[in-house]
């Protein structure tokens, strides 16, 4: 029994440690990450004291998602204050081919701006309903990106930026918020805040406000080694139950 603990507990905290926060910088270029969503909370008539806080608060995601059931999903922009906002561009890559990418806001759309993004069971992905571009993908997996008219730069899975995180994403916890130019509404856990750094990470600012995106109906997809870790856990407990009852 003691052993089978013991290997549960070392899985758990195993997989604990793959998840770490990303150092955000504060204080600096006005206003700043924190500032940004806890005007969300503001406007929602929520107290800021239920808002992340964008240190210590961060979503345990690897960077990949998929849509949810109904295969829709939309991206509102709350904010962006990079020297770039004027050519930076935001969108969605296949995790397994990043040359496979489709745009969802160009440079320069500003704050209360949405794309809605679908696919179907080909991975057929599809922007504002069949009236942007679309892109098949190899599987309902994909990554968001920060780029330009030229492609992706900056993506949201790490290793792709040689182990730089660009990005970094908070989950809904059914608090009210206010989105630029829509009503208030519940901010829930198939949704995400991405914030972003338009500038390599080793050389920026670490302000993570360059664009901050909003993300509806969309769930993490772990990667292969964090599931492996996941399902001996859940091995493990299972056996334990088993002596319990045979005991």
């Amino acid at each position: 029994m003691k052993t089978i603990k013991s290997i549960v507990g070392s899985v758990a905290l195993l997989a604990s440690a793959t998840a770490f926060a990303t150092p955000v910088s504060l204080g600096g270029e006005n206003p700043d990450l924190q500032t940004v969503i806890n005007n969300l909370y503001t406007a929602g008539g929520t107290s800021t004291a239920l808002a992340p806080n964008v240190n210590t608060n961060q979503a345990g995601e690897v960077g990949q998602f998929k849509i949810e059931a109904s295969g829709g999903s939309i991206a509102t922009m709350i904010i962006e204050v990079a020297g770039n906002a004027g050519t930076n561009t935001f969108g969605i890559y296949d995790v397994n081919d990043p040359t496979r990418y489709l745009q969802l806001f160009a440079g320069g759309q500003g704050a209360g701006n949405q794309a809605t993004l679908s696919v179907n069971d080909s991975f057929l992905f599809e922007v504002n309903m069949g009236f942007g571009g679309s892109k098949t993908f190899t599987s309902a997996a994909f990554g968001y990106y920060i780029g330009n008219a030229n492609g992706p730069i900056f993506y949201s899975q790490a290793f792709r930026n040689g182990g730089n995180d660009q990005m970094v994403a908070f989950r809904g916890d059914e608090d009210k918020i206010k989105l630029p130019t829509r009503p208030i509404g519940v901010w829930g856990p198939s949704s995400y805040i991405l914030a972003w750094e338009d500038q390599s990470v080793p050389n920026s600012d670490r302000d993570y406000q360059d664009m901050v995106v909003y993300v509806e109906s969309i769930t993490p997809v772990p990667e292969p080694t964090t599931t492996a870790l996941l399902g001996l856990a859940g091995l493990g407990l299972a056996l334990s139950r088993r002596r319990k009852q045979a005991s």
